[in-house]
């Protein structure tokens, strides 16, 4: 399929050698997964007293005992794994961009467009696919920048990627995998 798909045409708006090289990254993906999926959580009522905050509360809160409750959304349970280190409140609101590209790949979608001029982040030269495999191969950790061509699916069903096959195994990237997109040819200058 990648090797057909790599003999269509392409124009900005249909970039199959892109698609070509994202089957690629899929057919080297080992290890698929799905995140247990959770139910929205709301905590059992607290009582805070005013001076539980500190004497500048105290007169905001006016008297007597307020109640707070918490609403963890579904997401929550992954993104304290994952942000265990960080102190954010709502570690999951960084969840949706810290997983694209090294958790999980780009959606086929991103290559097939209806608009009718290319921006430059509709651009899948050398130097994107340059980028791509330097991501890959020195930070797989990190995710994928919002302004290139690829388009992440907001609600992905399953995760997985060739660089999370990589840590999982404690190995570097498949040689096989990296190599072919390297030398591969250029099908389409854009």
């Amino acid at each position: 399929m990648r090797d057909e798909l790599r003999t269509l045409s392409c124009t900005y708006k249909c970039r199959h050698d892109a698609a070509a090289d994202l089957i690629h990254m899929y057919a080297y993906t080992k290890c698929f997964f799905r995140v247990r999926e959770y139910s929205t959580v709301k905590s059992p009522p607290v009582h805070i007293s005013p001076l539980d905050l500190g004497p500048k509360y105290a007169d905001k809160l006016g008297p007597g005992f307020q109640e707070y409750c918490k609403t963890y959304p579904e997401d929550y349970c992954l993104a304290q794994l994952i942000y265990w280190y960080s102190q954010n409140s709502e570690p999951e609101s960084r969840l949706t961009r810290a997983r694209k590209g090294c958790l999980s790949l780009p959606d086929v979608s991103s290559f097939y467009v209806k608009s009718a001029k290319p921006g430059q982040e509709r651009v899948y030269g050398n130097r994107t696919v340059r980028f791509m495999l330097s991501r890959m191969e020195k930070q797989a950790q990190r995710p994928w920048p919002k302004d290139r061509i690829w388009v992440f699916k907001s609600d992905p069903r399953f995760f997985g990627s060739p660089m999370m096959d990589a840590v999982l195994s404690n190995s570097p990237l498949d040689k096989e995998m990296v190599h072919w997109l390297k030398m591969r040819p250029n099908v389409f200058l854009g």
